[in-house]
């Protein structure tokens, strides 16, 4: 059988049909839409995580009461030490988006790296999200007042971060929808913030 095979193999190289060689690369090409960029703390922590495996996504805590929190710990396990805190007051948080054995890679607000557990966490739907490549500042904001941003345009969807007026230059989409804008906090958390408080540069 083999004697059979490989003149004929030898007989497709030499025609042309049969070539042999490295598997492609993958093309490298700009992020579509709702894909993370690279703007902002996020976008930074975007471009780390593709130089090894896995992507970066946004959570947001479920299952857990206002008042409450939920452990972050220094592996993925109930049997490794808590290292922080995630508390539903502090909105949104970039994170693996794959899990390992029930748990994720998560990196809190205050810039700790941990693990918790995905049950208590809901990935943020980007889907339909425009690039980000214009910049607004706050409106009608008074300081030390705050604008909340949420999961998605409008106001029945869950708060995942602020805008505050000292954030001066917010990263943002260039065209309302419905009212809304999608944009990054200052902790590079993505959502969508009203456009009525926002005036674009």
């Amino acid at each position: 059988m083999a004697k059979s095979i490989v003149p004929a193999l030898a007989a497709l190289a030499a025609t042309g049909w049969l070539v042999a060689a490295h598997p492609a690369q993958a093309a490298v090409r700009p992020p579509g839409p709702g894909e993370p960029t690279a703007s902002g703390p996020y976008g930074q922590v975007v471009h780390e995580a593709m130089q090894g495996p896995g992507l970066v996504c946004a959570y947001r805590l479920r299952h857990v009461h206002k008042g409450g929190f939920l452990n972050v710990r220094e592996g993925a396990g109930v049997h490794h030490a808590p290292v922080a805190k995630l508390r539903p007051a502090d909105g949104g948080f970039s994170g693996a988006c794959t899990a390992t054995n029930g748990w994720i890679a998560v990196k809190t607000a205050g810039g700790t790296s941990g693990f918790a557990a995905a049950r208590y966490l809901h990935r943020l739907d980007l889907s339909g999200r425009p690039s980000i490549s214009c910049a607004y500042r706050l409106r009608h904001v008074h300081k030390g007042s705050f604008l909340n941003v949420r999961e998605g345009a409008g106001i029945h969807h869950a708060p995942v971060g602020r805008l505050r007026p000292a954030d001066g230059r917010i990263p943002g989409g260039c065209d309302a929808t419905h009212g809304w804008v999608a944009v990054d906090t200052a902790d590079g958390i993505p959502g969508w913030a009203s456009a009525h408080y926002l005036r674009r540069l």
